[in-house]
């Protein structure tokens, strides 16, 4: 039984190499590695040319992004509007890709179903952890978090930025996990390996927030968030409970200040 698939892990170590050198602005070598792709795509197997076009969209689907982003903040439109917006443009990416796997009548994703609590978690030592324990266990933790986090707020809690805070989460949770965890993880994991494909996704989606200007330490807990996300995904199979996680790690950051988004506390 073949463990990793050596083509499948060169195309995606190519596109972790592209999805650097695109986030941090470095267009010429970036573009230079496409049109490369481009001229190398009709000699690879259907199976890795499927996630060569994959690559492909995806990122003519992230310049057309950037170019629809630029074009909204000529609007004269709230910043919170602005920003919700900006976040809707991630379908255009979701859109494409989803139109070249059709294109090659495949499944867009196996993981968008209800999930599966089912699955047991091997621990070292030959321990064996019911999936739905662990489950009920980080969701009790979380609940009981948010609530000390909403009950230490500094100036109080104001319910409007609260659910405007909480609508940006789930909305850039929905549109997330659909593309990473939804479609890259699952094309991923069929063309490389299981843990090759989380690592590689995690990686990538850990890169991809640099393109907004967020601090290293950002960077490295949305690297360990890809896996949390990724590793929810394969237990339940399905990218439910990956959107639940993402929305409330996000909105966590938000409330503490790590990261921020105009939304006003205060009168």
């Amino acid at each position: 039984m073949e463990w990793i698939k050596p083509k499948g892990l060169w195309i995606s170590g190519y596109f972790l190499l592209m999805m650097f050198l695109f986030t941090r602005g470095f267009y010429h070598p970036f573009f230079v590695l496409l049109i490369g792709l481009f001229l190398i795509i009709v000699f690879l197997k259907e199976e890795n040319r499927l996630f060569g076009w994959m690559i492909i969209s995806f990122f003519l689907g992230n310049l057309l992004l950037g170019y629809m982003d630029h074009f909204i903040e000529s609007f004269h439109l709230s910043p919170f509007l602005l920003i919700m917006m900006s976040q809707l443009l991630l379908l255009i990416p979701i859109l494409m890709i989803s139109f070249v796997v059709k294109q090659f009548n495949q499944e867009i994703t196996p993981y968008f179903h209800r999930p599966i609590f089912t699955e047991e978690i091997q621990l070292p030592f030959k321990i064996v952890f019911s999936f739905k324990r662990f489950v009920l266990i980080f969701a009790l933790m979380a609940v009981l978090f948010l609530g000390i986090t909403l009950q230490f707020q500094k100036d109080g809690l104001h319910w409007l930025p609260f659910l405007l805070i909480l609508l940006f989460a789930l909305v850039n949770a929905i549109l997330d996990e659909i593309l990473w965890r939804g479609i890259l993880l699952s094309k991923l994991i069929r063309h490389t390996s299981q843990p090759i494909g989380i690592v590689i996704t995690s990686i990538a989606f850990g890169i991809n927030t640099t393109m907004f200007g967020f601090s290293v330490i950002i960077y490295m807990i949305y690297i360990f968030l890809g896996f949390m996300l990724a590793f929810l995904t394969v237990k339940s199979r399905s990218v439910l409970p990956a959107m639940i996680a993402h929305t409330y790690v996000t909105t966590i950051l938000l409330l503490n200040g790590v990261m921020s988004i105009p939304v006003y506390y205060g009168s």
